[in-house]
């Protein structure tokens, strides 16, 4: 990620904190995570919405979005970047990363001595997984997703992207698309306190 993605997110708007490139051993990312369309995904504006495509004029709600995903992988190493978070302010990355469970890699860090606090990372949580297919139906990475990602190259450069490249397991680039919103206004509050329940957080 850029520093200016992470400014407009969720750290502080100035952030004047380490932001560095780094490495993380025996992980691999893989574009198998999935967020099932049936659940509300809260928005940065404090509402729910729901992703649909316009296809010929018509309306299509796909199954799943696709993000990235990390997960085991012996002799494997993965770039990213490195800043920090006031503990104070986990439990709202916690909020943002629904259906991903934030773990300590502290120790995989190949790049840095590590002091002060734990790195964590995030991965899929049991249920969230799949092996997405090039059906839009069933799953769709939506285009500014992607455009995160394209932003960090910019950011990072080229030797940042290559690396990513070849840590990253291959995706049909057919399923990047734009998606439309919808407001949901009804949406199941039930079923995010059900999976807020089965997060595990190990800072607290």
């Amino acid at each position: 990620m850029s520093k200016t993605f992470i400014e407009s997110g969720l750290l502080e708007k100035d952030y004047k904190g380490p932001f560095l490139p780094a490495h993380l051993k025996n992980y691999r990312r893989s574009w198998t995570f999935a967020w099932p369309s049936f659940l509300p995904s809260l928005n940065p504006d404090g509402r729910y919405y729901k992703d649909y495509l316009l296809v010929a004029g018509d309306t299509l709600y796909p199954q799943n979005l696709v993000y990235l995903n990390i997960r085991e992988e012996p002799n494997a190493t993965i770039n990213g970047v490195l800043y920090v978070v006031p503990e104070a302010d986990l439990h709202e990355y916690d909020d943002w990363e629904l259906g991903y469970e934030r773990f300590e890699v502290t120790d995989f860090i190949t790049d840095f001595t590590i002091e002060g606090g734990p790195v964590f990372a995030y991965k899929a949580l049991p249920g969230f997984t799949l092996e997405p297919d090039g059906d839009i139906s069933r799953n769709v990475i939506e285009l500014s997703y992607w455009k995160i990602i394209q932003e960090a190259f910019d950011y990072w450069g080229e030797g940042f992207e290559a690396e990513y490249l070849n840590s990253t397991g291959p995706v049909d680039t057919t399923i990047i698309r734009a998606t439309q919103k919808i407001l949901w206004k009804d949406p199941p509050p039930e079923q995010i306190g059900e999976l807020k329940s089965l997060f595990k957080n190990p800072a607290r």
